[in-house]
């Protein structure tokens, strides 16, 4: 282990900072590691030198980055995607060097991490800018809250959880640590526009039982906490990219806020498009949503859930269905294009209900759709749900399903409930609402990207085609070999 004591307020020489996924969420794999990079802020001035590494962009693995003087090695493990090769990125840390791991994945089981990775020396659990920083000051291991970590090379020991702080004004990533371009794609295909992301808080004070985000493993809640509205424009002014999406769990929590941050960018002259979180409340606050228009804000990203009542209930949304027509009556007047989450394989719904998911989409005026399978995490409050329904089980990687509707059929679901949400005519009304909100501006950038996009676009879905053959080919041959066996089995 390296002596973290301060050696003239900079101990380290070079700090490796690794974000260790080829392949991450494919709906979002284009945004920067705004974890890892806010990491590397408060690291920075206790170093030398800093690289941060974002492994989805290079060739090479972490052991190509390393070097002879390299004293800290840091992971931001964030989701259960590309396990095997996250975990060799891993494994692939040399035993003497002090590994540091954080992310929201290795906050579920910071023993599991350190049993099962004996190069791992220590485990951020939860927020880790507090506990890194002391880290670096050279405060002594078993001394920093949220901290689990291998006494002696054996023993692991879990430190107290850390109470949760106030989201500082000064909270920004290192952006100047990047070595890439971030741009929008669809299914991995890029289209030539340039993304960035900004956090402006953290937490949500609601209690949504499917949710996990606004509570951590430990059971602990990550209770509502924003930074001001200047902190949040000045770091908007210094973005480079004209698409900005807000990484906060709720970004409409405060209107009052929201209408603040609005103020400033009209005032400043700040022009960007943005999208951000928000729940259907906000049609409560006309004047600020036409504000909100004016300023930028082009798409709201809407949970929804569920077009059921007996659902919503259930999974403590605050809302009913009525209610939900309502608020998007007055959302829909204004510009801005509505994107609607719901929820495949809700407890209690059959096949049969789901299938009112599409018509009520289109009914509520919704502009895209988000399908997503429900899961399960530590204190989310799903698993006494699940308790309760004994035709549904949690899969190893926390997926529910049920008997009457297993994976399988919930894919199978999710591909057509899409295919019949984009038809002709939504898409052509999605590309018309586009270009009233001003999204035409791109499309010079779009169309010199455009053979380019068109080719990657054309080979990705010929290989999921091609994929799926092979799948229904292989299911084809084990019905067949099942057939032949029967008989002799009898």
């Amino acid at each position: 282990m390296i002596d973290t004591k301060a050696k003239g307020g900079r101990p380290f020489r070079h700090v490796l900072c690794v974000y260790p996924y080829r392949r991450e969420l494919n709906s979002a794999g284009f945004f920067p590691p705004l974890g890892l990079e806010h990491i590397a802020a408060v690291i920075e001035p206790y170093a030398d030198r800093i690289d941060l590494i974002d492994l989805r962009k290079e060739k090479g693995q972490t052991r190509d980055f390393l070097r002879q003087d390299t004293d800290l090695l840091c992971f931001s493990v964030n989701w259960d995607r590309d396990a095997e090769f996250l975990q060799n990125e891993i494994r692939s840390a040399p035993a003497n060097l002090f590994t540091l791991v954080g992310g929201r994945h290795a906050t579920d089981d910071p023993e599991r991490w350190l049993l099962d990775f004996p190069n791992i020396d220590a485990v951020v659990r939860g927020d880790g800018e507090e506990a890194t920083e002391e880290f670096c000051q050279g405060r002594p291991l078993e001394q920093i809250a949220g901290l689990s970590f291998r006494r002696d090379g054996l023993e692991v020991q879990h430190n107290p959880t850390r109470t949760l702080g106030e989201v500082r004004n000064d909270f920004y990533p290192h952006r100047a640590l990047r070595r890439y371009t971030y741009e929008a794609c669809l299914e991995n295909v890029s289209t030539g526009l340039e993304v960035d992301s900004v956090a402006s808080s953290r937490g949500c004070p609601y209690n949504c039982k499917f949710c996990s985000f606004n509570r951590n493993p430990w059971g602990q809640k990550r209770t509502w906490t924003a930074r001001s509205p200047e902190s949040v424009v000045a770091e908007l002014a210094d973005i480079r990219a004209s698409i900005v999406g807000f990484t906060d769990d709720l970004f409409t929590f405060d209107m009052a806020r929201v209408e603040r941050i609005c103020d400033l960018l009209l005032e400043r002259g700040i022009r960007k498009k943005y999208f951000f979180n928000a729940r259907l409340e906000i049609a409560k606050h006309p004047r600020v949503l036409k504000k909100m228009a004016r300023a930028g804000f082009m798409m709201a990203l809407l949970g929804i859930e569920s077009a059921h009542d007996k659902t919503l209930r259930s999974m403590g949304k605050g809302f009913n269905t009525k209610q939900i027509r309502e608020y998007c009556s007055v959302i829909r007047q204004f510009p801005m294009l509505l994107h609607g989450y719901f929820i495949l394989g809700c407890i209690g719904e059959s096949a049969e209900e789901m299938e009112r998911i599409v018509p009520f989409a289109h009914e509520i005026g919704i502009d895209t759709l988000g399908l997503s399978m429900l899961r399960v995490s530590p204190y989310s409050g799903l698993e006494e749900l699940v308790g309760q329904n004994p035709d549904y089980h949690i899969t190893p990687s926390g997926k529910i399903y049920s008997d009457h509707c297993p994976l399988l059929e919930l894919r199978k679901l999710r591909r057509r409930f899409n295919r019949q949400f984009y038809s002709a005519r939504q898409v052509m009304q999605l590309l018309y609402k586009s270009h009233r909100l001003g999204i035409a501006e791109f499309l010079p950038t779009m169309l010199r990207h455009l053979p380019g996009f068109s080719w990657g676009l054309a080979k990705h879905y010929h290989q999921r085609a091609k994929h799926r053959a092979l799948r229904k080919a292989r299911r084809k041959r084990s019905r067949e070999i099942a057939g032949r066996l029967a008989p002799n089995a009898s």
